[in-house]
């Protein structure tokens, strides 16, 4: 038997994810490790094989595909454990990354500090001004040379970073996007001078105009590009070790593979993996058509909020249609830098977000602080102290102590119950009225967040059925979900949801984007659009059999980011393949405007109005043949056997304990109903049947929550 094996390493716990030749999914979980994620990353493959019945040696050689997503680079800026980066650029453009864009100063903060206007302040600079030196190079618009490299002055340039303790360098000319010759020879003379440095050259991080944008993804690259080497070798050796001696593959932001050695060239691409894979897992999965059950017209049946509730976030992201919300800009902090990727926004709220008393408004609150892994909740008693998410679901009575990962890790209840007291102490607060108060909070705190995301994309959450994954997703969902007017909230494959980003790893396509800015009014240039097109796909075919693909399972899809010539920003078009003539260009228009006006409004079409191309986006995809896994679902009928009873505080309907069924997973049946209130226990996860809900499970073995009209608004 041969095996298709994904991993996802989140904050709490790494997920790991085995489908074999017929289809069938093993799941295994381990705490995460960091700083050394190799560890949990061995440990999460060795938890699967042991629930196959075998160990870690004997289980590698099965593996046909061994897929990662990988959150190194993501965590290395967020703990700033980054590289010492000196940065060349042309002459007089040292100030670029500085001044930066003017909307940066107030990029991802909180109302409050956009509206004191005097405590605006610039972040932190990615570079020191110290390790920044200019070239008198200079390439025009149009890629004409106008100045050429002296050789003699950079490699002046770099032996002054070399002596200012450079690990890693990066390269940011003047319209590289339009002649990348001058980057290539200032990182040919790198090369020679610091064979061991690590090197970004920004036409090949982004081939867009834009220079800021491209300069700062240049830099953010080389920041993490010596730890992405270095947990990419060690983790090959750990690998090698153990007798498994195949290319990891890697997930990317744009929700496709890539080999880990194109990863650790351009590691920018990792950054929000993880949660990305959980989109592209859901977007299988509706596809397939039972878990989106309620009538609409035509494709809205495929409108899907994916929400992955792990440890430390909640992860959301929408499929119009089926087709994942999209975004060609990322932010890093208040820096802002062009890598298309799937568009999933996180919240800091997970099991594992802490409840504190905030002295300065006498409240409870909760995050966006996380306990991780380590030393985690206080009742996984690893030393923590402080209570979070998990514990007030503990002491709600939402989780079974006993049976927590199956057991694998015991719960204190009293840990638990003293954490919540301490933080209820300065206002009288019992540890269940602090429980309480924290799952009215945090559910409050999801749906918010959810409606302004979806309603910020033009959707009205209400018309869309929710996916509920990662290790607490059903033990939420259902409560966020009511407050949101969603009907359907879907726990994908059943217990599988724990791992479920793992399994969006696993069945991910190989996958390469290419770009090129074109700057072209209607009626368009032809010659150049189809140019363009052509040299696009080349570029990405070149990429794709390099890292060992087949050309012939090649896939193309072209996007064309347009606008309105008075406008800045670019809407995204599904553009048609072959070569294009005038009729072609039309109907690009023409799907412009329908799109604008879903996004927009019917009201805010601009009549007469010149359109523009600014940018050309390919995608070459080469699909991996595991679109159509499914779970088996055994039949049964009525009602699962009854596991116990036991008392839980339903938030909702005040303090007092309700003794709620409590249900085994494995007794769940397809053709079987549970009426909440009700408890499913499940190996890795919990599902919470909320008062006048409904839990049944679909035929690819998902549990769909179906929740009435009335109760959800």
């Amino acid at each position: 038997m041969k095996y298709r094996v994904g991993i996802d390493i989140g904050g709490t716990f790494t997920d790991c994810v085995a489908i074999d030749t017929n289809g069938r999914v093993t799941i295994g979980k381990s705490p995460s490790t960091p700083p050394n994620f190799e560890v949990g990353f061995m440990n999460a493959i060795e938890a699967v094989a042991n629930n196959l019945g075998t160990s870690l040696e004997e289980f590698l050689p099965s593996i046909d595909s061994l897929l990662h997503g990988c959150t190194v680079g993501t965590n290395a800026l967020v703990e700033g454990r980054t590289a010492k980066v000196g940065l060349i650029t042309s002459a007089g453009h040292a100030d670029s990354i500085f001044i930066m864009r003017g909307g940066g100063r107030l990029a991802n903060q909180t109302p409050d500090y956009i509206a004191h206007v005097s405590m605006h302040e610039k972040p932190a600079p990615l570079v020191p001004r110290s390790l920044v030196r200019e070239i008198g190079e200079r390439v025009t618009r149009d890629g004409s040379v106008l100045a050429k490299v002296d050789e003699a002055e950079v490699r002046a340039a770099v032996q002054s970073l070399l002596d200012s303790g450079v690990e890693a360098f990066a390269v940011s000319l003047l319209w590289s996007v339009s002649n990348d010759a001058h980057e290539r020879e200032v990182g040919r003379i790198i090369a020679e001078m610091a064979p061991r440095a690590f090197v970004s050259l920004g036409s090949a991080m982004v081939n867009r105009i834009g220079e800021y944008e491209r300069t700062v993804a240049t830099v953010v690259n080389s920041l993490i590009g010596p730890e992405m080497t270095s947990y990419l070798s060690r983790m090959h050796d750990a690998l090698a070790g153990s007798g498994f001696t195949r290319e990891l593959g890697i997930m990317t932001c744009s929700g496709g593979l890539v080999s880990s050695t194109l990863a650790q060239e351009h590691p920018i691409l990792t950054i929000g993996s993880g949660p990305v894979a959980g989109v592209v897992g859901s977007q299988t999965l509706a596809r397939i058509g039972d878990v989106n059950e309620r009538e609409r017209e035509g494709d809205k049946a495929l409108n899907t909020i994916t929400t992955d509730m792990g440890g430390t976030t909640l992860d959301v992201g929408i499929l119009s249609r089926g087709i994942p919300s999209t975004r060609s800009t990322t932010w890093f902090g208040q820096y802002a830098y062009y890598v298309p990727s799937i568009d999933v926004r996180s919240v800091g709220a997970g099991g594992g977000s802490i409840i504190h008393y905030h002295e300065s408004s006498g409240t409870i609150r909760v995050g966006p602080e996380s306990a991780g892994a380590n030393p985690g909740p206080a009742a996984f008693g690893r030393g923590g102290t402080r209570p979070t998410i998990t514990d007030a679901d503990l002491v709600l009575g939402y989780l079974n102590p006993e049976y927590f990962l199956k057991g694998g890790i015991p719960l204190d209840l009293a840990a638990a119950r003293t954490a919540l007291e301490t933080v209820g102490k300065p206002l009288g607060m019992t540890a269940e009225e602090v429980a309480a108060a924290a799952g009215r909070l945090v559910d409050s705190h999801m749906a918010d967040e959810i409606r302004l995301l979806s309603i910020h994309e033009g959707h009205d959450p209400r018309d869309f059925t929710m996916f509920a994954y990662g290790g607490n997703g059903a033990v939420h969902a259902p409560a966020f979900a009511r407050e949101l007017g969603v009907r359907n909230v879907v726990i994908p494959l059943g217990d599988l949801a724990a791992g479920f980003s793992a399994l969006g790893v696993a069945s991910s396509d190989f996958l390469v984007v290419e770009e090129a800015s074109v700057m072209t009014q209607h009626p368009f240039d032809l010659e150049k659009l189809n140019s363009t097109w052509s040299r696009l796909e080349s570029s990405a075919l070149e990429r794709m059999v390099a890292q060992g693909v087949n050309a012939s399972e090649v896939q193309f899809e072209r996007i064309a980011e347009m606008r309105y010539s008075q406008q800045v920003h670019e809407v995204p078009v599904a553009a048609p393949l072959g070569e294009y003539t005038q009729s072609t260009a039309d109907e690009l228009v023409v799907e412009f405007e329908q799109e604008y006006a879903r996004v927009f409004g019917e009201t805010s079409v601009m009549a007469n109005a010149g359109h523009q191309v600014s940018t050309l986006v390919v995608k070459a995809v080469a699909p991996t043949g595991t679109a159509g896994v499914l779970r088996e679902s055994e039949n049964g009928t009525g009602h699962p056997p009854l596991k116990g009873e036991r008392g839980v505080i339903w938030y909702e309907e005040g303090l007092e304990r309700r003794p709620t069924p409590i249900y085994h997973g494995e007794d769940f049946l397809r053709g079987m109903r549970i009426i909440g209130p009700a408890i499913v226990e499940y190996p890795d996860t919990t599902l919470v049947v909320r008062a006048d809900q409904t839990a049944r499970i679909t035929p690819t073995g998902s549990i769909m929550v179906e929740i009435t009209a009335e109760e959800s608004n």
